[in-house]
């Protein structure tokens, strides 16, 4: 063929493609110069702070360069020590946790329940309700003496419930399961939605072959929702290490260090000590933990997706 020379020639684009191209720039700009504003600047900022030590009730001329002295501070530090011993505590319990509760609670709604939408509303209202109010009211349910929870347990035979928020023993672990509670309906909304995906043919190719439910939940459903298990635990993992609210309201990180996470670790520097340098520098520590754990869960996701 005349003036065919085997390459791939690119057409210009016309007058409305350019118009149309600048329109979509101009629509997206709002959002980044919101990320700009409100997520890169501080992200810079609390990085440069995280070596000076500044009191911000002195203004501006109290900051003073601190090197490394900051980091080198934690090392010592009895509460940031107890803060990440607790963090990977909550982590280790939680995510598990939450990722078999919600996969087993979307795996019942994909099958065997009637009236799944009200269940499925149900299950995740707890999420989109206010953490306060839910904090509250988990809050009277650990109430130790003559609470709804040492009572039936009581009722049950326990000569000595646990005394939950107000025992080193327990409280992390009321803790947990109160954001368990409150954050299952979100990952079990992803799972549903993943298995629903999966087609049915496979499920009656494998009962033809002999297999009952649960066997083909555990040899089909959870293998081929394994890019989607290692999302959900990315999320999970990441709000493990955003947790503050709860343990702001529910023991306000006690009793002694025994319900301090990093996150209550960096507010109580930053808002009830004024040490705003250091705990900037325990942020920029946070930053990188869950930086690093995420980057690792999303190459182990990407050889799970090949």
């Amino acid at each position: 063929m005349a003036g065919f020379t085997g390459k791939k020639q690119k057409v210009p684009m016309s007058i409305l493609e350019k118009k149309e191209e600048r329109a979509g720039f101009l629509f997206m700009l709002p959002n980044f110069i919101g990320i700009i504003i409100f997520v890169l600047f501080p992200t810079v900022c609390s990085l440069l702070l995280g070596f000076t030590k500044w009191n911000p009730m002195k203004g501006l001329s109290d900051m003073k360069f601190a090197g490394l002295d900051n980091f080198a501070k934690m090392a010592t530090d009895e509460r940031f020590i107890a803060s990440l011993k607790n963090n990977a505590f909550y982590t280790i319990i939680y995510v598990p946790l939450a990722i078999c509760i919600a996969l087993l609670i979307a795996g019942l709604l994909n099958k065997y329940v009637f009236c799944k939408v009200p269940i499925r509303l149900m299950v995740f209202m707890p999420y989109i309700s206010s953490i306060v109010s839910v904090a509250y009211v988990w809050m009277i349910l650990y109430y130790p003496n003559g609470g709804p929870i040492n009572s039936v347990l009581s009722a049950l035979g326990m000569s000595n419930p646990p005394q939950w928020l107000v025992s080193t023993d327990t409280s992390l672990l009321g803790v947990i399961i109160m954001s368990i509670w409150h954050d299952v309906g979100y990952y079990m909304i992803i799972f549903l939605a993943a298995m629903q995906g999966i087609s049915h043919e496979i499920y009656e190719s494998a009962s033809m072959d002999g297999a009952g439910g649960i066997r083909s939940f555990f040899k089909i459903t959870v293998p081929m929702l394994g890019s989607n298990i290692l999302f959900v635990s990315i999320l999970a993992t990441i709000n493990s290490f955003k947790v503050f609210d709860q343990i702001n309201i529910l023991t306000g990180g006690g009793p002694g260090y025994s319900t301090n996470v990093l996150v209550y670790c960096i507010y109580h520097y930053a808002f009830k000590k004024q040490n705003v340098g250091y705990a900037s520098a325990i942020a920029v520590v946070l930053f990188l933990i869950i930086f690093i754990i995420s980057m690792l869960q999303m190459k182990l996701k990407k050889k799970v997706e090949v």
